[in-house]
C-alpha cells in the first residue's frame, strides 16, 4: 500500500508537469482536531480495529479514534468513544500529548491517551466502520504492527509509540 503523503506528492509533480508550474503548497491533511487512544484490557491486551486491506492482500489495524466536534473536550470525548464503540469503561487514563497537524495552515490538533484496564460494561454498539474488527492482542503484536505496516496511520503510530513508552519499565 502506498503512504497517503506519497500519493499527494506524486500528484503535485504530475500536477507540476500538465501546468508547468511548480507546485509549493502541500493540500491540507486534516482540518479537524481529534483524539486517538490505546486502550488496554485487564489482561493487558490491547484493542485494534482490524480492517482488510483495499488494494493488497493482508489487513490493517486503527485504535480508538474520534474526530472532535467544536469546542469538545479531547478527555471527555476519549471516553464517550471508548463507550460508545466498545462498552468498555476505565478510571485509568494517560495523558499522552498533542501536536497540530501543520502549524502554517489550518490544521487539526490531535490529543493522545492511553486507557488502562478497561472492563466491559455493556454490549458493544455498532462503531461505523462495518468491515472493521475489534478484537485484543498482545502488546508484542501492537510493537511488531509498528513495524510491519499493520498501523499504516501515521497518527495511530504516533500514539501506538507513546502509549508503548509510557508502558516501559526501566
Amino acid at each position: 500500500d502506498t503512504p497517503a503523503i506519497e500519493l499527494v506528492i506524486e500528484a503535485m509533480k504530475k500536477i507540476q508537469q500538465v501546468t508547468n508550474r511548480l507546485v509549493t503548497a502541500v493540500p491540507k491533511i486534516c482540518r479537524y482536531d481529534y483524539v486517538n487512544a490505546v486502550v488496554l484490557n485487564q489482561a493487558g491486551q490491547a484493542l485494534v480495529f482490524e480492517s482488510p486491506r483495499q488494494k493488497s492482500s493482508g489487513v490493517y489495524w486503527q485504535i480508538l479514534s474520534q474526530f472532535l466536534s467544536n469546542n469538545s473536550d479531547p478527555f471527555t470525548a476519549v471516553q464517550t468513544a471508548l463507550f460508545a464503540t466498545t462498552g468498555h469503561k476505565t478510571n485509568h487514563w494517560s495523558y499522552l500529548g498533542s501536536h497540530s497537524i501543520d502549524t502554517e495552515q489550518d490544521g487539526g490538533t490531535g490529543y493522545y491517551f492511553c486507557a488502562r484496564q478497561a472492563c466491559q460494561i455493556t454490549p458493544p454498539q455498532p462503531n461505523g466502520h462495518p468491515t472493521s474488527l475489534a478484537k485484543w492482542v498482545p502488546l508484542t503484536d501492537l510493537r511488531y504492527a509498528l513495524l510491519d505496516g499493520r498501523i499504516a496511520n501515521v497518527s495511530d503510530a504516533l500514539t501506538v509509540s507513546l502509549a508503548l513508552l509510557t508502558l516501559i519499565r526501566p
